[in-house]
């Protein structure tokens, strides 16, 4: 057989579809609880709904038409006052933004646009593993800052400092986080800002979760004075509008920016989903997001989480962890239970699984300082579902530990 490139060496299998392929077999099992996807489990807005019933039955030649590769002007306007709304800051939606293949897209055309060989990108540890991959494709180096349960996973700013050399060329921000449920600090993101613009590095800002927040307010980096200019924000309809399937996401950047991710993009997917664009304009009509974020979303998983957290309390009392602000995760640091068990984080949710039916996702997945942690999520289970799996969770470990 003739050889492959040499850069499928580089990287690995993504976790995330090793996590998928679980829990598709989870979805084909009732008996299986999963707490470790983080796909939405409500149905998008019924105004959303109607909007693919009618494309599909008036509108199908349009609807399923290609588009330019940056998406349809009309959602990426709509976008622009959106994130006039929630940031402050005004962006030109035919300049500096386009719309993505899902958030994923985005991340990866970002790296490929601003890395060359050895350009350095700081991430936290932990933090979501989609980052790494694409960050090595791009010829880029990756420098971690490490964020702990004892500080309630907000990475020290002093870290960070110490992290930027002459080589740094990003850092990469999610907020609200995946794995740990953290809304940043601002304390951290102002210096985060002045170091970007000292320094002369791009923030990438992954706003996947932007507007899952329980308590409090999230904190966008370009709100900062001149933040503007040195941020790549990247987001996904997935989370807010419950619509992970149709892979629609969007970048907000300067329009250098803009203009060649572009161009990788003509020659990766060509143009954005259409269908889902003409689908997501109702979206921002009449009210809808802000409704069925307040009134659906935010009630019914601020409700999972608050029961998830009392029984991770009650039944795993040595195990640490903090109440996630956002997003749809615990990460729990589970260390005394597996040092009881003789087991690392991998052995046990391979063998949680396999004895007592239960999804959870090994923390070292999401970097170094996940060692000994679980990642579980609980917006994938009904309330019933939640303390099920948690009891589950306890008998497991009891039998190990008695």
């Amino acid at each position: 057989m003739p050889y492959l490139s040499d850069r499928i060496e580089l990287i690995r299998i993504s976790p995330i579809r090793m996590i998928a392929a679980l829990l598709d077999k989870a979805r084909a099992s009732r008996s299986i609880i999963s707490f470790g996807g983080g796909a939405p489990s409500l149905p998008p807005p019924r105004e959303l709904l109607e909007e693919i019933e009618n494309l599909i039955r008036e509108k199908p030649i349009k609807a399923l038409g290609y588009c330019g590769t940056r998406g349809l002007p009309e959602l990426r306007n709509l976008i622009a006052e959106d994130l006039k709304k929630y940031t402050g800051v005004e962006y030109d939606g035919e300049k500096e933004i386009m719309i993505t293949d899902g958030s994923t897209e985005g991340i990866f055309l970002t790296f490929l646009s601003i890395l060359n060989k050895n350009d350095e990108v700081i991430l936290i540890d932990p933090t979501y593993l989609g980052y790494t991959e694409p960050i090595k494709l791009a010829g880029g180096r990756i420098v971690r800052i490490p964020a702990k349960v004892e500080n309630g996973y907000q990475p020290d700013p002093e870290d960070l400092k110490n992290s930027v050399t002459k080589r740094t060329r990003a850092f990469v921000l999610l907020s609200p986080d995946n794995p740990t449920g953290r809304v940043i600090s601002r304390e951290f993101v102002k210096t985060l800002v002045d170091l970007a613009q000292e320094h002369d590095f791009w923030i990438i800002y992954d706003g996947a979760y932007q507007h899952i927040v329980y308590e409090g307010e999230n904190t966008w980096p370009q709100s900062y004075p001149g933040a503007k200019e040195y941020t790549i924000s990247v987001h996904t309809f997935s989370k807010e509008a419950s619509i992970p399937g149709l892979r629609v996401g969007y970048v907000a950047a300067p329009k250098e920016v803009i203009s060649a991710m572009e161009k990788l993009k003509q020659y990766t997917s060509l143009a954005p989903n259409t269908f889902a664009q003409y689908a997501l304009l109702k979206f921002y009509e009449n009210g809808v997001k802000e409704r069925y974020l307040r009134d659906v979303v935010i009630p019914t998983y601020k409700s999972r989480r608050d029961l998830m957290g009392e029984l991770i309390r009650k039944y795993l009392p040595e195990a640490r962890t903090i109440t996630p602000h956002g997003a749809f995760y615990f990460f729990v640091d589970i260390r005394p239970y597996l040092e009881l068990m003789g087991r690392n984080d991998k052995e046990f949710a391979s063998r949680l699984l396999y004895r007592k039916e239960v999804v959870v996702i090994p923390g070292s997945y999401f970097g170094s300082m996940g060692n000994g942690h679980v990642r579980m999520t609980f917006v994938s289970e009904p309330e019933e579902r939640i303390k099920e799996g948690i009891e589950r969770i306890w008998e497991f470990v009891f039998s190990y530990t008695i």
